[in-house]
């Protein structure tokens, strides 16, 4: 449980239910309860739709020199994947470098109502990445890999996207046998656990 404030007012943040005391800068202890609070739903193990744009060389690797080699060709890839993994151990993903886009579906009670958001973490995600619920933009924090998900739900199904972008060192380590010879493979991906924490909200009376 949290105590936040919410413009002028201060509420209460809770993740189960329950009856909480909050002691205010007067000496006053306060009881407030919560109820009904839908329990936490874990993403990682359902099925999630990737569509990746696999970044290479347009032309042969290490013969091509000037402009040229540096020229860039974007392959498309659509899979659907039963539980988070790094893309190493996704064969059609096992080399691939570029951007990807998670999709995945979640269901909320039909009674969710105003005063009701939940907490998002999206656990390990390489590298950087931008998160949109249904089809609305979110702050994520780049360290934690965490949000509020807030206004964004709705009562029954929602979508969430994440995006992920990542280094090309996967895609040379297929192409350029110094980089090959390191050994180091990068675990690209959303890996997870992506949880969803429900939670409410209640006013914090007799301030």
């Amino acid at each position: 449980m949290d105590a936040i404030a919410n413009g002028s007012e201060l509420v209460i943040r809770a993740t189960r239910a329950g009856t909480w005391s909050t002691t205010l800068s007067n000496g006053r202890t306060v009881k407030s309860s919560v109820a009904d609070v839908p329990a936490a739903l874990d993403l990682t193990g359902i099925t999630w739709h990737i569509a990746a744009e696999d970044w290479q060389p347009a032309n042969p690797y290490a013969a091509t020199t000037g402009p040229a080699a540096a020229e860039t060709k974007k392959t498309k890839l659509e899979l659907d994947i039963q539980g988070l993994k790094p893309w190493p151990q996704i064969p059609a993903l096992q080399f691939v470098a570029g951007l990807a886009t998670y999709t995945a579906t979640f269901d909320l009670p039909v009674t969710w109502a105003k005063g009701q958001g939940a907490l998002l973490s999206l656990g390990e995600v390489f590298d950087t990445f931008s998160v949109t619920v249904n089809h609305q933009p979110v702050s994520v924090d780049q360290l934690s890999a965490e949000a509020d998900l807030g206004a964004q739900l709705k009562p029954g199904r929602n979508t969430i996207n994440v995006r992920v972008a990542t280094t090309l060192n996967n895609r040379l380590a297929s192409l350029d046998e110094d980089v090959k010879n390191r050994g180091f493979v990068q675990p690209y991906g959303l890996v997870g656990p992506v949880r969803i924490t429900p939670y409410r909200t209640v006013p914090v009376s007799g301030r």
